[in-house]
């Protein structure tokens, strides 16, 4: 995404051992390094996925537990983009403070914004941090050292950003697997997820106050996909004026309509954060209407679901967005 951001940067950077991103035999098959962040030199990648766009939480404190024996991050900041996940088996003899190091010299050589770092008590009780991160079970109550470290690359085109959590693995062996691998005593395991963020463009058409009307005579209601927000934003961005513009035709040709406006979110992040959120974009919405279009506030109300009522799987990047959206119901 960055221009500066070559792979040949990372062979010369790190001081104390050789990042690469070249592929290694012994790497799950179609894994690869992220250019932005590559290996110790002698890791081999056990996990990999990577999806074109999605949202990650960067941690920037403990973990606490949430509803139905979840865990979350209260202080942590959440970015949407381009989500890379790897997950490398160290070479013998390594260190959590030694891979954590190698990635703290790289954030150092290429003016990356240090966001957190911790270390083994930093990180709160057991295994919460873990389990809200949702990395693989071989972190989880590892008995060794523990280390991580985020930080940010800030950059005209979008922003690059690696977290890194490195464990020694002191407790697991067979009984778990890694990938396809059985889990090694005594060897160090890391976490390596890098997002890139870039502006998530639509290619949806403005629906028309005519189609609306159909909608929601037919079923009581229609969903909007040109009403934008910020990534965790409640201002309405410029480029959703046509909708509006539409809405607001529609109520004024139908003086005797009530709508409920709801805001839909797809399944990232906690329930509670999103429903809150999607109300207030709902919020947004209502005050839009009324302070620009001239439309009665009586006739409106704002509500919202969060991810409770998804038309799509949130599987896809698709599906996902779908589920973001603006629905109009007919009261």
């Amino acid at each position: 995404m960055l221009n500066t951001l070559k792979k040949s940067d990372f062979f010369v950077v790190i001081l104390l051992a050789v990042f690469t991103a070249s592929a290694w035999a012994a790497d799950v098959k179609g894994s690869k390094d992220h250019p932005a962040a590559g290996r110790l030199t002698g890791s081999d990648i056990l996990v990999y996925s990577s999806k074109n766009f999605d949202s990650y939480n960067i941690p920037l404190g403990q973990a606490k537990p949430g509803d139905n024996n979840n865990y979350t991050f209260p202080n942590s900041q959440k970015v949407e983009g381009t989500t890379t996940k790897i997950t490398y088996i160290a070479p013998e003899g390594k260190s959590a403070e030694e891979v954590i190091a190698n990635y703290r010299e790289l954030f150092k050589s290429k003016s990356f914004e240090t966001l957190f770092e911790a270390k083994d008590d930093d990180f709160g009780r057991y295994d919460e941090f873990v389990k809200a991160a949702k990395y693989e079970k071989v972190f989880e109550s590892s008995g060794g050292a523990r280390r991580f470290i985020a930080g940010k690359l800030a950059g005209q085109n979008g922003d690059v950003y690696i977290s890194v959590y490195a464990a020694e693995n002191n407790f697991w062996g067979f009984e778990i697997k890694i990938g396809k691998q059985e889990a090694k005593k005594g060897r160090t395991y890391y976490q390596v997820d890098v997002v890139e963020t870039k502006p998530l463009t639509t290619s949806l058409v403005v629906m028309k106050a005519e189609e609306m009307e159909g909608s929601l005579s037919k079923t009581g209601r229609v969903a909007l996909y040109g009403i934008l927000f910020d990534h965790d934003k409640t201002d309405i961005k410029p480029e959703s004026k046509p909708a509006l513009e539409e809405i607001a035709k529609l109520l004024k040709a139908s003086p005797d309509l009530k709508i409920l406006v709801v805001g839909h979110t797809d399944n990232q992040g906690e329930i509670k954060y999103n429903q809150d959120l999607s109300k207030r974009r709902a919020e947004s919405v209502v005050k839009a209407l009324t302070s620009e279009y001239g439309i009665a506030g009586g006739r409106l109300s704002a509500h919202g679901v969060g991810m409770l009522s998804p038309v799509a799987s949130n599987d896809s990047d698709d599906g996902k967005a779908k589920n973001r959206r603006v629905e109009l119901v007919k009261q």
